[in-house]
């Protein structure tokens, strides 16, 4: 009798679960047919209705819900289109969304498919070398751009990739070699920039030829990119006068970019210029007050001044704003302890 209350009970149980899960998918369809069935996608999926085999309108629909940020529907649209009509683009479309779904490990799967089935698409195997990246899959992502490399010395993006993931992985020097050699076979502002980056936290003076060549073919005088990564490689070597002005340089064009009055703040007050580096973090936490960096110094420059609890709030302002930032939490247990 026990055994057969024990069969009786998860049978009950089961059908609870069951219809629990019924009510939810029914729930969860009410609320897709409501959504397609509002303006942008009311035109489409009438159409669909009236014409059910036509991938390109599942494509469509997909990209408006995608654009909308509704991932789950566009992801059945774009399951549907590939079902009825398996193209290329369509192919990258599901990629994309399972990128912007952060679906990493899928998406593997998936490019490893497509990989073999259009072997001349040399986008799918950027984007496998991607997806392994993004899944921490660093030495199959590496193996992956060197085979795309092996087949093609002159793919610019496969060594681009290459050295950003020798980058990540701490391979520096590699990392410098295969930048280099994407920015000789197609010279790009973007490998420039990524390259002068590098060069400037090596103490390289090569990160000022990037710049200078990028800030040329500036004409608009909009990019602030250059001037700050300048500004890294002028503080970087103790140079602090063109620092400043780099810096400068940077706040005239976009006077909201906060970091670089972190930057001016920080080689005034290792100059023990309190004042003036106070008040340059306080224009970052103006410009941002979300911030967290703008506090953790002010703390800093207020525990110099022997300000206890205005460095306290500043340090506890930071943390409140990113709790991963251990320095402020460090700097707030050392003054405690004074």
């Amino acid at each position: 009798m026990k055994f057969l209350f024990r069969i009786v009970v998860a049978g009950l149980i089961g059908f609870s679960i069951a219809c629990g899960n019924d009510e939810k998918s029914a729930q969860a369809s009410t609320d897709a047919e409501n959504i397609l069935s509002q303006p942008p996608y009311a035109i489409i999926t009438d159409s669909i209705a009236s014409n059910s085999k036509d991938a390109s309108l599942y494509y469509r629909r997909a990209e408006l819900l995608t654009q909308n940020g509704i991932y789950d529907l566009a992801t059945a649209d774009i399951e549907k289109a590939w079902t009825i009509q398996p193209t290329e683009e369509i192919a990258e479309a599901r990629v994309s969304l399972l990128f912007l779904m952060g679906q990493g490990e899928k998406a593997v799967q998936i490019l490893e498919q497509l990989v073999k089935q259009y072997p001349a698409n040399t986008n799918f195997k950027r984007r496998l070398g991607e997806a392994l990246v993004q899944s921490g899959k660093n030495i199959e992502a590496l193996a992956s751009f060197d085979k795309m490399i092996a087949a093609d010395s002159l793919d610019f993006e496969a060594w681009y990739e290459k050295g950003l993931l020798q980058l990540q992985s701490g391979d520096t020097s590699a990392a410098i070699s295969s930048l280099e050699r994407s920015l000789k076979i197609q010279p790009l502002q973007l490998t420039s920039l990524s390259l002068a980056n590098v060069y400037a936290e090596k103490k390289n003076p090569r990160a000022i030829e990037l710049c200078d060549q990028v800030i040329a073919r500036d004409s608009a005088g909009e990019l602030i990119d250059p001037h700050f990564i300048k500004g890294v490689y002028y503080s970087n070597t103790k140079n602090f006068t063109k620092a400043l002005e780099a810096f400068d340089q940077v706040i005239r064009i976009d006077w909201k970019f906060e970091q670089s009055y972190i930057e001016k703040g920080i080689i005034y007050f290792d100059q023990k210029n309190l004042d003036e580096a106070l008040k340059q973090f306080k224009l970052a936490s103006t410009v941002s007050n979300t911030f967290p960096d703008a506090y953790y110094w002010q703390g800093r420059c207020y525990e110099q001044l022997g300000k206890k609890e205005e460095a306290l709030n500043n340090y506890a302002r930071a943390y409140a704003l990113d709790k991963d930032f251990k320095e402020a939490v460090e700097a707030a247990a050392r003054l405690k302890g004074k």
